[in-house]
């Protein structure tokens, strides 16, 4: 006689569901555009200076632009993860790779943050 069944069969064959996989993704891009706001924000206080450098507010933009992108990318993972067929699996093994292990355990399970990676204030030199 076996022990009890399962009763997730992802978990039996290592698979992950791409929903969770999915919202996890899109719930992090938008923690990465709020860190990259938090330092705009924050590099924009600081610029206060009589002589700012002639590329500066151009290089800012590019923040700006970078923002705009992962505010996309993460809205468009959430709303491919509610457009998921909830039986839909991947390998969990495509979170091998990636180098922070609370990433690995924020995209592969229903955990999510609610602050940023670093809750302390940016400051500029």
């Amino acid at each position: 006689m076996t022990g009890p069944a399962s009763l997730d069969p992802a978990e039996e064959t290592g698979a992950l569901a791409l929903a969770t996989m999915l919202g996890g993704l899109g719930h992090e891009l938008g923690h990465a555009a709020d860190l990259l706001r938090r330092y705009e924000r924050a590099v924009l206080a600081r610029a206060t200076s009589p002589d700012p450098k002639p590329g500066g507010v151009r290089d800012l933009q590019l923040v700006d632009l970078v923002i705009q992108i992962l505010d996309d990318l993460g809205a468009l993972a959430t709303r491919l993860a509610q457009e998921t067929p909830p039986a839909a699996n991947i390998p969990a093994s495509v979170l091998e790779d990636l180098r922070l292990d609370q990433l690995r355990a924020l995209l592969g399970g229903p955990t999510r943050r609610h602050q940023p990676h670093s809750g302390g204030n940016i400051e500029v030199f």
